[in-house]
């Protein structure tokens, strides 16, 4: 009969918790707030002068999000005192349970600042860290310009921040907050429980949970062939027989070793970690840090060579009769230890393997650069892989070197038929121009795009010598300039400079055909217009140079009046050597190189047509007068 009694009291209290949580607010904050002040009212202890307590902020019972309402409750008729229970004087008495509780989240954006990674200390380009105000005048950009809150709210602060300079030429910030709609038609207008947006506070790193946590998170993408938390050696079964966003691609080695595919990147430091996976359909960019002994690990070291890089073939999808995929090689630019680079024929790819010279104490053909590019089909199935290096020449000097590693996906095209066209027949202002190459098929084009036909993108520092400069595709109806500059170093082959500087403003792969109207079938060659060439020969004795490349591309309106249509008629380059003697290195010159395109419309003026007025030809009869003629 006691158990009973005790259940029923029990449940009265439940009941009792229940009916009061109708009157909480929308906020965790205030709900705490109105349980820690029902506490103190309640308090027999505290009201008689006892001894004083604090509670601390309690979590809400699952069920709690469910019950709470804004609306107003209900007038309760009051209870005729009753009796006070011994248990539930003694509960009452007692304090709230402690309880972990998820911390609130922060609403003011100008609070949050990502780059503040160190306590008390100033972070680099961090403008939002309030440790920073003796450095602040110091920096040259800001790291985070932008920072925003929960982004599946409708509406949402955002802080941005900028540098501006002082006339003293010192920097400053400057920082402002404003509001942002997010137009997902699936955000969240409001919540009645902000702590369900929050993540549980992770595990911090101890000396004594490393090893699990490594393994846990770090272990599986980090991890080497065969040790642990590596990913299967054998092409995962599934659904779908190609693969998914975010799926490992395996391969398979010349010794018919299956493992995935390694793209290094950086680990924690700046070395270079070679057991990093690349994922299906998520371009990478990584740069890392190599370091090596030149004359020890020139040739023997795995990194460095080329043939690294390309002697494991793909798995073209995830079931068991997925075939093999071998890696070509697409282009390959040697580097010079001054950092001059030449595109040479990639065809031979096997014959560009590290060597140490030996008096120059050189190690040539070390691998710098690789970029590959994947194509895949519809179905997530892998068709081709091609592979880009840049092989440098590194000596002691150089050491460690820098390597830089990309992937990027493209979806191959089922046809021709399929590639995007510049208009309908006619080219459209602004789009590309549509170039290709003469095969005995027709005219191969170009899957990119953005086309084939490109232009030299200028930019601040731009050296026609060093570096692969960022190209632009002509776009029809847009004239354009752009250029880049050089210095002659004493001593430098000038046939060599010129090669390269052409190569420049061309492009690696220039085509030779342009279509005449944006949808020009490549079957029909009789719709292409070749690309003419007129060179400038210079009759100056010594170094000659080209300082400038323009293409002319005519056009005329073809059709109605009414409807005119845009139609290519002929394509000119025109490279203009140097007509004088090129400035000497002792001087300092730098001699500028431009390259420039332009639409010229030939189209004869439309003029008006009338027809002939009306006249009348009408013939009387022979008789008609008689009798009287």
């Amino acid at each position: 009969m006691a158990a009973l009694l005790r259940l029923c009291i029990l449940g009265c209290l439940l009941c009792r918790n229940s009916a009061d949580s109708a009157n909480f607010s929308a906020s965790l904050s205030d709900t705490n707030r109105t349980r820690l002040d029902r506490a103190e009212s309640d308090n027999p202890t505290e009201e008689a002068g006892g001894e004083n307590w604090t509670s601390a902020p309690v979590s809400l019972p699952a069920a709690a999000p469910a019950e709470l309402s804004t609306a107003a409750p209900e007038a309760e008729t009051p209870e005729p005192p009753a009796e006070q229970d011994p248990a539930r004087a003694a509960t009452a008495s007692l304090p709230l349970p402690l309880s972990g509780s998820v911390p609130l989240p922060v609403t003011r954006v100008s609070d949050l600042c990502p780059c503040n990674v160190q306590s008390e200390q100033c972070d680099v380009n961090c403008c939002c860290d309030p440790d920073c105000s003796q450095e602040l005048p110091l920096f040259t950009r800001c790291s985070v310009q932008k920072v925003t809150g929960d982004p599946r709210r409708c509406s949402q602060e955002a802080a941005l921040y900028s540098l501006s300079t002082t006339p003293e030429g010192l920097s400053q910030v400057q920082a402002s907050v404003q509001r942002e709609v997010n137009p997902d038609v699936f955000c969240v207008q409001s919540a009645n429980y902000d702590q369900g947006l929050s993540f549980v506070t992770p595990n911090t790193p101890t000396e004594q949970n490393f090893d699990y946590l490594f393994n846990r998170f770090v272990g599986f993408f980090f991890g080497g062939s065969g040790g642990t938390g590596s990913v299967l050696q054998t092409p995962v079964q599934g659904n779908s027989p190609g693969y998914l966003y975010g799926d490992i691609m395996q391969t398979e080695d010349e010794a018919g070793q299956r493992d995935f595919f390694r793209l290094p990147a950086l680990a924690g430091t700046a070395n270079c970690l070679d057991s990093n996976p690349a994922a299906f359909l998520q371009d990478q960019t990584s740069s890392c840090v190599r370091s090596f002994a030149l004359a020890q690990d020139c040739t023997t070291l795995q990194a460095l060579s080329l043939r690294t890089y390309t002697s494991f073939r793909i798995f073209s999808g995830k079931d068991t009769e997925a075939n093999l995929v071998a890696v070509g090689v697409e282009a390959v630019i040697l580097q010079s230890v001054e950092g001059t680079q030449t595109m040479v024929d990639a065809a031979a790819d096997f014959a560009f393997q590290p060597e140490f010279l030996q008096p120059a104490e050189v190690c040539n053909q070390v691998v710098l650069q690789v970029k590959y590019t994947v194509r895949y089909g519809e179905a997530g199935q892998i068709v081709g892989v091609t592979a880009s290096f840049v092989l440098a020449a590194v000596s002691n000097a150089m050491l460690p070197i820098q390597q830089k590693f990309q992937i990027a996906f493209v979806q191959e095209d089922k046809s021709d038929a399929t590639l995007r066209s510049s208009g309908n027949p006619g080219y459209v202002v602004g789009l590309p121009l549509v170039a290709g190459w003469r095969t005995a098929d027709g005219v191969s084009r170009s899957t990119n795009p953005e086309g084939s036909l490109t232009v030299l993108q200028s930019s601040a520092d731009q050296d026609c010598l060093f570096g692969v400069p960022q190209r632009s595709p002509v776009l029809f109806g847009k004239d354009t300039v752009s250029g880049c500059t050089f210095r002659l170093e004493d001593g430098a082959n000038c046939s060599l400079v010129s090669e390269v500087i052409l190569g420049t403003l061309k492009g690696q792969s220039f085509p030779d055909y342009v279509a005449s109207f944006g949808n020009s079938p490549p079957q029909n060659l009789m719709d292409w217009v070749p690309i003419e060439n007129q060179t400038m020969i210079t009759s100056v004795q010594g170094c000659s140079i080209p300082l400038s490349y323009h293409l002319e591309v005519k056009w005329t309106k073809y059709g109605t009046l009414e409807n005119p249509q845009s139609q290519i008629v002929s394509v000119m380059e025109i490279i203009k050597f140097n007509t004088s003697t090129l400035p000497s290195p002792s001087t300092g010159g730098i001699v500028p190189v431009t390259s420039s395109v332009s639409f010229i419309d030939v189209s004869a003026s439309a003029s008006p047509g009338f027809r002939v007025a009306p006249t009348i030809n009408a013939k009387l009869p022979f008789d008609f007068f008689f009798p009287f003629v």
